[in-house]
């Protein structure tokens, strides 16, 4: 499996895929994750560490390093090849899944070089549409299979250059407690006051943060206070400690309404069901998991909306799901209209249960996994 921590997403969708495995194979399918971008070179290494760095202080910015990155010989795997073939031929794997959009273009013609054409060799391809956003680099066509979160993304696929037949819409690839039932009224309300330490019937906003460590909660929580009476929030500050003591002290004392702070955490599906609404960025993996979860989201596009995002957005947008904030106090004015209108807020979560798939990875992998025919 060939990732690279851009973020978190792509990390989740390999470490969900392995899960999968796992449950699919009962011990008999070996899987390694590689992280091939920073583990190969130091300028990769730079080039993944400038991409968090915008994301946390500057996501408009991230125009200019997507657009880069479109450049031709831009976004492949150049100056690690050496690393590359090193870990192949170590590893020797009978089959190669990329998840990560800058380990596709070339990368299956290294794996047949050094391995030989029997390697299988395919791609998840986590975006929700095409479009400005969808970067050529997901594209490889020598790809045996290319796995698409959805329809509109596999036929941006097949418009770049990938034959038809390999493309497969194939649903959110999330971790398996994401396709579970989800939890009841009571247990929504039991959660809230035993895990959470919060109200049982109170509005329940879930604050997101970014693989990258990229929050700003505080801005938020300032701005829902004219919601007070009606609102508490769980803020998640992953695994910045500094972040989370910071908060804890400063701005979620103050708000004027109850407030979670929380480290990070693994039990996202029942936090979800817990909370009548997420705000996050508009990365896939986690609009993805709003979806499977029946969670109205709230797009963060605090600090300009990335070119990454755009087709989530797009996909959302197109449905009339979410709503899209650029500034703290348009997300509070996005979360009263749901605090305020219970019927908008059931038509969200019924929108999303509408356009929910719940198609899982455990079919495309077994394809990938036993080298079934194209079909």
């Amino acid at each position: 499996m060939l990732t690279s921590a851009t973020g978190a997403g792509h990390d989740t969708h390999a470490s969900a895929a392995r899960d999968w495995c796992a449950r699919m194979g009962a011990g008999a399918v070996d899987v390694g994750i590689e992280h091939l971008l920073e583990e190969s070179h130091a300028l990769c290494r730079t080039g993944v560490a400038l991409y968090n760095t915008i994301q946390r202080r500057a996501p408009w910015a991230h125009h200019l390093y997507y657009n880069l990155l479109e450049l031709p010989g831009g976004g492949t795997l150049g100056m690690g090849r050496a690393h590359a073939e090193r870990v192949l031929r170590e590893a020797a794997p009978d089959a190669v899944l990329s998840v990560h959009d800058c380990l596709n273009r070339g990368m299956f013609a290294l794996v047949r070089r050094v391995l030989g054409p029997q390697v299988r060799c395919a791609t998840f391809c986590a975006e929700f549409s095409g479009g400005y956003g969808f970067s050529r680099n997901w594209v490889e066509p020598t790809a045996d299979w290319f796995f698409a979160r959805t329809q509109e993304a596999a036929r941006a696929a097949a418009a770049l250059g990938l034959p038809e037949d390999r493309a497969l819409a194939t649903g959110h690839w999330a971790p398996p407690e994401f396709y579970g039932p989800r939890m009841n009224e009571a247990e929504r309300r039991t959660f809230r006051g035993q895990e959470l330490g919060l109200e049982g019937e109170r509005f329940t906003l879930l604050l997101s943060t970014g693989g990258a460590g990229a929050q700003n909660h505080a801005a938020i929580l300032r701005a829902l206070r004219p919601l007070a009476r009606r609102i508490q929030v769980v803020a998640l500050c992953g695994r910045d400690a500094a972040g989370r003591e910071w908060l804890e002290r400063g701005a979620a004392r103050e708000a004027g309404f109850p407030v979670r702070v929380s480290g990070f955490r693994t039990d996202m599906a029942r936090l979800m069901d817990a909370c009548d609404a997420v705000v996050a960025r508009a990365g896939a993996t986690t609009a993805g998991e709003a979806l499977l979860r029946g969670c109205p989201v709230i797009f963060n596009a605090l600090g300009g909306i990335m070119p990454q995002e755009m087709p989530t957005w797009r996909w959302f947008r197109a449905r009339g799901l979410g709503a899209l904030a650029f500034t703290a106090g348009g997300l509070a004015r996005a979360a009263a209209r749901w605090v305020e209108d219970p019927s908008a807020h059931s038509w969200q979560i019924e929108g999303l249960a509408r356009h929910r798939d719940a198609s899982t990875p455990a079919e495309p992998l077994r394809r990938l996994l036993d080298g079934d025919e194209k079909s």
